[in-house]
């Protein structure tokens, strides 16, 4: 018994002496452990920091919000501008530029020294791919002018009335600027009108050609200015060349801004627009235009809009061919 009890406490001391071997053995030696096992363990240590530690400083910022992404077109346009996306408004009776797609009924009455002149026509414009626009018009003019004997007979006479001529006109951006900060945001546009005679007193047998630089500038988040100069050619028995020109100024009213009912936006318009022959004979004359356009909350995808505007002239030019008029528009948006 006494050697029995001397090789169970040899034996004990042997196997606690080689613990620590067997230990350290087990952390130097590869472990059968499947990969599978270890490995999302490791792939969640090393997942989490980056994000605790990344500041962001090197993200890269999106096309349409960096200084210089979203250009296009021959890198001439870009898209961030706010052209084509319903900030500016129509001139009163200048060209437009702007895309967009909307037809619209325009009424004019003028008067000077006993003669009335009521205007009626209709307008469409429709960008046909992408900024491309195409636009038409269509009226009827009618002169009614008092009786220059004084008679007993009819006080009126009619002057002149019939079909206006049609107009047909294309027009597209050229180039657009627009400021880091987006306070400044510029668009320049080509547009040609051709104007085909319908044969009539009022349209006679003239057609005109008249290619348009246009200049739409955005200031701030209200202030618009939209200004325009073209060259009219005509091609008949009346040839008359001018030079027009014209500019629009627009501040917008948001219907948060100025609560008006029903309604979405409130544009007070000053527009300025002139024409100058340089053949054919003729004279300056320069007009000016207060007035406003109203856009309408419908709960469709089509905005009806009203124009109003007084117009009057501000050179002898133009006292001659008017005394005062009155234009009104009415227009739905799609």
């Amino acid at each position: 018994m006494p050697n029995r009890r001397q090789l169970i406490v040899f034996a004990s001391l042997i196997i606690l002496g080689s613990t620590p071997r067997l230990f350290a053995g087990a952390t130097t030696q590869p472990s059968s452990t499947p990969d599978d096992f270890l490995g999302p363990v490791a792939d969640l240590s090393f997942s989490v920091s980056p994000v605790l530690c990344d500041d962001d400083d090197d993200d890269k910022q999106p096309a349409s919000t960096s200084p210089s992404g979203g250009r296009y077109f021959f890198n001439l346009l870009d898209s961030r501008s706010s052209y084509g996306k319903d900030f500016f408004h129509d001139p009163l009776q200048g060209p437009e530029f702007d895309v967009e797609k909307q037809i619209e009924l325009n009424y004019f009455h003028g008067e000077k020294r006993g003669v009335q002149d009521d205007d009626i026509d209709a307008e469409f414009q429709w960008n046909v791919i992408g900024e491309l626009m195409i636009a038409g018009g269509f009226g009827w003019d009618s002169n009614h002018q008092a009786n220059p004997l004084g008679g007993a007979g009819d006080e009126e006479s009619q002057a002149g009335t019939g079909f206006e001529s049609v107009d047909l006109a294309i027009y597209h951006p050229i180039f657009q600027y627009v400021s880091e900060d987006r306070f400044i945001d510029y668009t320049a546009d080509a547009r040609v009108d051709v104007g085909i005679p319908t044969r009539t007193a009022i349209s006679g047998n003239d057609a005109q050609l008249t290619p348009y630089l246009g200049h739409l500038l955005r200031i701030g988040d209200s202030l618009s200015l939209e200004a325009w100069t073209g060259s009219q050619f005509t091609f008949g028995p009346n040839q008359i060349n001018q030079l027009i020109y014209g500019a629009s100024f627009g501040y917008v009213f948001s219907h948060e801004q100025l609560p008006l009912p029903l309604t979405d936006t409130f544009t007070p318009i000053i527009e300025l627009d002139g024409q100058r022959p340089f053949s054919g004979g003729g004279q300056d004359a320069l007009f000016g235009i207060a007035g406003f356009e109203l856009c309408f909350k419908t709960p469709g995808d089509i905005q009806p809009c009203l124009q109003i505007g007084y117009q009057f002239p501000l050179d002898q030019g133009a006292r001659d061919e008017l005394e005062w008029g009155v234009i009104t528009s009415v227009k739905l948006q799609f």
